[in-house]
């Protein structure tokens, strides 16, 4: 599993979630390539534009490529299958997360998207739907969301149905954060999904 962190995080923001983990889970905490102004990573930067602060859609694309290129690394010095890497993450390093699975889900069996949202560019590079419809997701968001509101989330749900993509969501009462329920449900659809990952079809 790769765990990517949000704005302003670093590779420890998410480690805290790692101990939920079933103990037999390899986790890469990774770190965003870029400074962020106010301390810390982030994996793009945002734009002042008329329409209000959008992300800089050059920087999200070159994250993942970047990303994408880390797991090439990665299974070269850590032989896995790609039918068991999930890939998840919070705000920022859920948008990676769901750019990196929707587009090439070939690479990639499962993410996870904690307040996270879809970018509009993205929606033009989707995978076909008949391997999309492979691709399994954790979707979770906070009702109070005022950094990502949860709108978003509703039109993540509406992309992922129509792709077929196989789609747990869950949502919490709670603002932009990862409560203490979000991330033991996380933890609950992980070791689910790994207990079921090989089982052979009936």
């Amino acid at each position: 599993m790769l765990l990517l962190h949000g704005a302003g995080g670093d590779e420890s923001s998410l480690a805290p979630l790692v101990p939920l983990l079933p103990p037999d889970v390899g986790v890469a905490l990774v770190r965003a390539p870029l400074a962020a102004a106010q301390g810390g990573y982030a994996w793009y930067t945002l734009r002042e534009t008329a329409l209000g602060l959008r992300p800089d859609t050059d920087q999200a694309e070159a994250a993942r490529q970047l990303l994408l290129r880390f797991i090439d690394q990665l299974r070269q010095v850590h032989p896995f299958d790609p039918r068991q890497l999930y890939v998840a993450g919070f705000s920022q390093g859920a948008v990676i997360a769901a750019s990196v699975g929707l587009t090439r889900p070939d690479k990639v069996a499962a993410i996870g998207m904690l307040s996270g949202r879809i970018l509009s560019q993205v929606k033009w590079q989707l995978a076909p739907t008949d391997q999309l419809a492979r691709l399994h997701a954790f979707l979770a968001h906070g009702g109070a969301d005022d950094v990502i509101p949860c709108e978003h989330a509703v039109d993540t749900m509406h992309t992922l149905a129509e792709h077929r993509v196989r789609l747990v969501y869950r949502d919490y009462p709670g603002g932009h954060e990862i409560s203490h329920e979000m991330a033991r449900d996380f933890a609950a659809w992980v070791a689910q999904r790994a207990r079921v990952a090989y089982e052979p079809p009936r």
